[in-house]
């Protein structure tokens, strides 16, 4: 894990593979409303932006949501994403999936309290 970045030292073209799986893993966090752990590390202001953005197209296919939400909301899932304590390959793939850094951020805040 030597050569590990953070999403803003990540090439223009790695850092938009990097959010679009973000984004992918975000969304369905959003519609299953399980988005409190992600909540607890970030921001408000920048999730309710990609919420209402969310929220007002969600007629679109899973497809067309994900890459409208990625185009119109880039830099706020990259100020979510920088938020997360998460780091990248250099070519933008997450050292740990999303699924499992969900997993053991749980069990980290379910200690705490």
């Amino acid at each position: 894990m030597g050569n590990s970045v953070s999403i803003t030292e990540l090439s223009a073209p790695n850092q938009l593979k990097a959010v679009n799986a973000f984004a992918k893993f975000y969304i369905q966090l959003y519609k299953t409303e399980s988005l409190e752990i992600i909540s607890s590390y970030v921001p408000a202001g920048y999730l309710s932006d990609i919420n209402a953005f969310i929220t007002r197209n969600r007629y679109l296919t899973k497809e067309g949501l994900l890459a409208i939400s990625v185009e119109a909301s880039r830099t706020d899932y990259v100020q979510v994403i920088a938020h997360l304590d998460q780091s990248f390959t250099s070519n933008g793939v997450p050292e740990t999936p999303w699924h499992d850094w969900l997993n053991a951020h749980h069990k980290q805040l379910v200690k705490e309290s």
